[in-house]
């Protein structure tokens, strides 16, 4: 028996009340998508209206939109100006903001009644698509209404639109299916006595994110896992968390090294390319996380040593390893962001849909920074690459390159007073949008975390901002709405 879909039909459960030919409109409305519906394969579908949820008009309803595989929203009026449908709109965003971003997105279509703006209440949740319900040529005096009729022809390729959506939702949730065969997989190695609280919640965190742990924090006996076993974990791990607290751990070899110790020294071998595995075939790019506790209280002279030869090893490090020295909060809003990331990026790759992306490049030192900025861009329906996450892929050069010439806008953070840097890469994204682009850039813009920086030459292409900029009401609506739209 095939599975029943729920759409959830919401609008302003008022306006039919003051709006005769209104209410008439929207029962013919869902009994024309439930026809045309039933004249298509796949699963059935249900289509409910907020009007049936309401015993009368100035009822909110209650929206439960757990129980819903996609939502339409009809406006008449800016989100902002109509209370009924604004509360509404609240129970939908906030349902939405509680599930793990990849599944926040490509749920929800506008169906625009009449000509309105698209307000800034509106786009806190990602649009798939638009379509517009009403007729072009303005306000009918015979009908008093600027909605289309089912005896419009445009009427029934509205509808079949609203069809040929949904259909493509049900294609989109198989593909994320077999995202979820291939999960995200972080391992989380093994830690110092006085941090084995924080490795659990942090491991409990991950997993409602749908990110796999290894190993098995059910099923963990370090004593199996020797030089071996540990390096085909971290072959098909994403990311490699490690913490490293104030006591030292059990000691294992000859020399009296502890356990910790060892897997770092592993670890580090592994990530220079020294070790690998016997699966062949297995290519991922992959992050070191290592974090050392600010408050941390250093017990023994063993660890002191340890976590002085981390430091001077951080060095020489390359992208793919970051070090995080502040409080726990500060390290799970890092390792979330950046999983998050990933996850967003792997289903865009499944549905092979990368739509309103903004490549933000940045030097490696700022990168969490710009991670930070790149989650304040995320709130909108845009997508953000970052230049880590193509410097861990295998040619970054050609991954660079064709995120340049893909990208709908460019953001250079510029947060060191490296000038060198900064002329070199705005003249390589010039000579890109000149020479290589086939269309032009939404904007393109440098941003820093203060007043622009003074001593900078200046390249009239740019915009020059501050991030308190970037994130304002009146960058949203020149550069922002006008991407997304």
């Amino acid at each position: 028996m095939q599975e029943q879909e729920k759409i959830l039909v919401i609008h302003d459960t008022l306006y039919p009340e003051i709006n005769d030919s209104f209410k008439s409109w929207l029962i013919e409305f869902q009994h024309n998508l439930k026809s045309a519906v039933n004249r298509t394969s796949g699963n059935p579908k249900d289509f409910v209206l907020s009007l049936d949820l309401v015993e009368y008009a100035e009822q909110i309803p209650d929206l439960r939109p757990k129980d819903f595989d996609y939502y339409l929203i009809l406006i008449h009026d800016e989100v902002s100006r109509t209370d009924n449908l604004k509360k509404q709109f609240d129970q939908l965003l906030d349902y939405l903001r509680s599930l793990p971003r990849h599944l926040q997105t490509k749920k929800t279509a506008l169906i625009f009644l009449k000509e309105s703006p698209l307000d800034h209440e509106i786009l806190q949740i990602h649009i798939e698509k638009v379509i517009k319900f009403y007729s072009q040529k303005g306000f009918n005096l015979l009908n008093q209404t600027e909605l289309m009729s089912s005896s419009d022809k445009d009427y029934w390729v509205k509808i079949l639109d609203v069809i040929d959506l949904i259909s493509h939702q049900s294609e989109l949730k198989s593909k994320r299916r077999s995202v979820k065969k291939q999960p995200i997989i972080a391992y989380i190695g093994r830690t110092t006595p006085d941090l084995e609280g924080q490795r659990e919640i942090l491991t409990n965190e991950l997993n409602k994110l749908g990110i796999e742990i290894l190993p098995d924090s059910n099923e963990i006996n370090w004593n199996d896992i020797n030089e071996d076993t540990l390096v085909d974990l971290l072959e098909v791990s994403e990311m490699i968390i490690q913490l490293v607290g104030g006591k030292s751990g059990m000691a294992l070899d000859d020399s009296g090294k502890p356990d910790m110790e060892i897997e770092y020294d592993t670890i580090t071998r592994f990530m220079n390319g020294e070790l690998s595995s016997s699966n062949i075939g297995i290519s991922k790019t992959r992050l070191r996380v290592i974090w050392l506790p600010d408050s941390m209280d250093i017990q023994d002279i063993f660890q002191e040593k340890f976590i002085e030869k981390i430091r001077k090893q951080i060095g020489y490090s390359g992208w793919d390893t970051e070090l995080i020295t502040g409080s726990f909060e500060q390290l799970k809003e890092f390792v979330l962001n950046t999983l998050k990331s990933r996850i967003s990026h792997k289903v865009s790759l499944a549905s092979h849909s990368m739509q309103n992306y903004i490549y933000l490049i940045h030097e490696k030192s700022v990168y969490k920074e710009a991670l930070n900025i790149a989650a304040q861009l995320r709130d909108y329906p845009i997508d953000v690459i970052l230049t880590h996450d193509l410097d861990l892929q295998k040619n970054f050069i050609r991954a660079h390159n064709e995120t340049l010439n893909n990208c709908d806008a460019v953001l250079v953070y510029y947060g060191l007073n490296n000038v060198q840097w900064y002329e070199s890469t705005l003249k390589e994204i010039i000579k890109i949008r000149k020479t290589q682009r086939k269309r032009p850039f939404a904007f393109q813009a440098v941003i820093n975390e203060k007043e622009p920086v003074f001593h900078l030459p200046k390249f009239e292409e740019f915009l020059y901002l501050k991030i308190s900029e970037l994130m304002s009401q009146n960058f949203f609506k020149k550069y922002l709405k006008k991407m997304i739209s």
